[in-house]
């Protein structure tokens, strides 16, 4: 069954959803829930009830919403924020910390963030926490506070045990926590959402914006930029922190903690140009790929390797605009399939992401972002020396590279090379504290 045109549009324009990206079908097993959840087996009589009524446009919301998370989901974002919190609790004494939850999904995130907040000793009236989702029943679960298995991934440890009580029906958040946290329904992808609220010190935006339409994603990337105070600190999903630093948000170098940092003075305009990955010169016996045909012998007559421009008459070493806009088109299609990659990624479907990343190099040549997406999708796998070389291959072009560094240190961690390890850090710290700098005379450690 085919949805309903109105659902569809609303799904694409009130929700800034991208059709497809919470998984193949999904949008369809959604909407045929919804209809039985409303006693309807005709798509056309679902659709004249779901123009009619808000309350059956909530139930849709509620099914197509994808609300899966679990208690300190990803441990890094939460190691993180105690250490800020207790360095904030020492320089504003007597003020108070406010973070934003967005969204907050059936509550698990913000209810971590108090947990943390308090271990890390800072007293209930030295922050305030708010959770906000387009969900209706995510945020019933939410104010319910009882959880069960499946919302804890791993051992939570000693420190947070203490705040959970057990009950027949699962693990309930103590009231002490629970009562910290405000709960209010937000849409992010409609005019006027969050109105009225903020500024925040630190906002938790995570595995959202790669759900969304391009359009959505800069609205809600001018919304939060608006309620996070400048040097605030912003939390978002692996996937997603290249979006925001593109956008002039500086990455903070935590394993595993996708946080930036908000620029003190204004970010850059939306007109965001993407980074061409270097080209350096092939080592004698590097096992790398090597640009051929047409490629090739446009590498090796540009101007960075010549000195000569491509184009009599346009000054030398300045190449055609003619030709730089066709660079920036393929940049602007290579990054565009990277991030479909990574969209796929999140949702589960690796095989498609790594089929992505390996059509993106064939088609517009290697590059960092792909080879470090193929690493990450090696980990997933338990492939520690796919993953080991995929990570190479991204510092190969891109020495700086930020995530593989971070991701190459931890491989080398975990196979106990703790010397390799460090230096892998140390370079990571390096790349994370250069603001503009180069990076690509440095040699593989």
């Amino acid at each position: 069954m085919n949805a309903p045109a109105a659902v569809m549009e609303f799904i694409t324009h009130s929700l800034g959803m991208e059709q497809g990206s919470a998984g193949k079908d999904a949008v369809r097993r959604a909407v045929a829930f919804a209809m039985r959840q409303e006693g309807v087996s005709d798509a056309r009589e679902y659709e004249k009830l779901f123009l009619s009524s808000p309350a059956a446009r909530q139930k849709l919301i509620d099914a197509v919403v994808v609300g899966e998370t679990w208690f300190f989901r990803d441990r890094g974002p939460f190691l993180w924020l105690a250490r800020h919190a207790r360095q904030w609790l020492e320089t504003h004494p007597g003020s108070t910390l406010k973070i934003l939850s967005s969204p907050c999904a059936t509550g698990e995130e913000p209810y971590s963030i108090v947990m943390t907040l308090l271990a890390a000793g800072l007293p209930p009236s030295a922050f305030t926490v708010e959770g906000v989702d387009a969900s209706a029943r995510a945020l019933e679960t939410a104010g319910r506070a009882c959880y069960p298995k499946s919302a804890f991934r791993g051992s939570i440890g000693e420190d947070v045990a203490r705040f959970f009580e057990t009950t027949p029906s699962g693990r309930k958040v103590a009231e002490a926590v629970a009562s910290l946290v405000s709960f209010s329904p937000e849409n992010l992808a409609l005019p006027g959402s969050l109105a009225g609220r903020g500024p925040y010190d630190i906002i938790f935006c995570r595995n959202l914006l790669i759900y969304m339409t391009p359009e959505a994603r800069l609205r809600i990337f001018d919304r939060m930029n608006r309620l996070l105070i400048p040097g605030g600190l912003l939390f978002t999903g692996h996937t997603e922190t290249n979006f925001w630093h593109q956008r002039g948000y500086q990455l903070l170098p935590w394993d595993r903690a996708f946080a930036l940092a908000k620029p003190a003075s204004p970010a850059q305009p939306a007109a965001i140009r993407t980074k061409a990955p270097t080209k350096p010169s092939v080592r004698p016996g590097e096992n790398f790929p090597r640009k051929t045909g047409a490629a090739a012998q446009e590498a090796t007559s540009s101007p960075s390797n010549t000195g000569q421009g491509k184009t009599a008459g346009k000054g030398r070493g300045q190449p055609a605009k003619s030709e730089t806009a066709s660079e920036n088109f393929k940049l602007s299609q290579a990054d565009e399939q990277i991030q479909e990659a990574r969209r796929l990624a999140d949702t589960g479907d690796m095989k498609g992401a790594a089929r992505l990343c390996r059509e993106c190099t064939r088609k517009f040549g290697p590059a960092a972002e792909a080879y470090c997406l193929m690493g990450i999708l090696s980990m997933a796998e338990q492939d520690s020396n796919g993953a080991e070389d995929y990570f190479l291959k991204a510092l190969y072009l891109d020495p700086g590279h930020y995530e593989s560094l971070v991701h190459i240190s931890l491989i080398c961690r975990q196979k106990g090379n703790e010397k390799k390890a460090a230096l892998y850090r140390e370079r990571a710290l390096r790349t994370a504290g250069n603001k503009g700098g180069s990076h690509g005379s440095e040699k593989e450690q």
